[in-house]
């Protein structure tokens, strides 16, 4: 009997101590906004818990979001959705590495569940760094949160004893009133993107774009390069699994394009042209790198006149004369053979 006295005074003890193991630096982005709103909540300096004994206590994220509906989960704690976000085990493997907490509220605006590896994934699930505590396939595109001001909470928690607890921090956030289902765009949950991904309609950038900008997370997208085959070790490629490939970003301007071909152009013109002087040369260099600098297209002028002598070149004139003499005196010597070989015949 007295040693059943005991431990539940000691755990009572252990409960009033849960105050002094402090308190961790907690910001919420946004503070407000209406249903379907994305909120981003980052958990720093998270005390160091891995001297304590057992009972071992546990940080846990206490959400009111679903209370509303009347929705009961597994992890529910006092009509409200609880998760660890940082254990005795994570402090013993010195993992102090702040938590960042994404989800997304309810709203009927919201794109619908995709189904992935067995499960329906959606904006509205409570993620931790990436890793996905709880989903709301369910409720999240089914409903719009109320509007009023909601109590986000975080304590510590007894892992023996759920009851036995301790609030560090209060977070409120202000839910605002949506926008009409008339005025709300259609949203697209990612089928299609997968689908034009998987065909070869889109490149790899645009995949990861279009996924991010509807609040993938890395494990979604790695999850679903599962689905379609993307893997690295289904593509044939070395790598693992757990890591997303990468990719390069890049588009090739036309400005660029129309730079490189016009280099290539002067480079192929400058080396067909043997025959060109230092100043054509020259004035090649200067129109190519003009082109370089501009966007528009400037072709080298060609030179294709044909070689010609200088004229009035006194030594040109000398040779010219010269020959004609020669050839003069050539022709008269040829005349006078003619007229003597003639006379001798007739005079036989």
């Amino acid at each position: 009997m007295i040693l059943i006295a005991i431990i539940p005074l000691c755990n009572t003890v252990w409960a009033s101590d849960l105050g002094t193991l402090g308190s961790p630096y907690v910001t919420i982005s946004p503070n407000s906004g209406p249903p379907g709103t994305k909120i981003t909540i980052t958990v720093s300096h998270i005390p160091d818990i891995s001297k304590t004994s057992y009972p071992y206590p546990d940080l846990y994220i206490y959400l009111p979001f679903s209370q509303p509906f009347g929705t009961t989960l597994t992890s529910n704690c006092g009509g409200q959705d609880c998760f660890p976000i940082y254990t005795h085990d994570d402090a013993v493997n010195h993992d102090f590495a702040d938590r960042v907490v994404t989800f997304s509220l309810p709203s009927i605006n919201n794109s619908k569940p995709i189904f992935l590896n067995g499960f329906e994934n959606s904006v509205c699930d409570v993620t931790s760094n990436g890793k996905t505590l709880e989903r709301f396939s369910t409720l999240c595109n089914t409903k719009d949160e109320p509007t009023g001001t909601y109590q986000i909470k975080f304590g510590w928690v007894l892992e023996s004893d759920s009851e036995q607890n301790y609030t560090t921090n209060t977070i409120p956030f202000l839910v605002t009133p949506g926008i009409p289902p008339s005025e709300a765009p259609i949203a697209d949950n990612g089928d299609t993107i997968l689908k034009e991904y998987q065909n070869g309609t889109i490149s790899q950038a645009q995949f990861y774009a279009e996924l991010k900008a509807r609040s993938w997370t890395d494990e979604q997208i790695r999850q679903a390069l599962a689905v379609i085959g993307k893997l690295p070790h289904q593509m044939g490629i070395s790598g693992p699994d757990y890591k997303l490939p990468t990719y390069q970003n890049f588009t090739a301007s036309p400005t660029n394009t129309t730079q490189k071909n016009t280099i290539e152009q002067n480079a192929s013109q400058t080396e067909i042209q043997p025959h060109a002087n230092t100043n054509t040369i020259s004035e090649q260099d200067n129109v190519s790198l003009q082109v370089s600098q501009n966007t528009s297209i400037a072709k080298p002028t060609q030179n294709n006149s044909t070689f010609q002598p200088p004229q009035n070149n006194p030594i040109w004139n000398n040779i010219i004369m010269g020959l004609s003499i020669i050839a003069a005196a050539i022709m008269v010597s040829v005349v006078i053979f003619v007229k003597i070989y003639r006379s001798k015949v007739n005079a036989r």
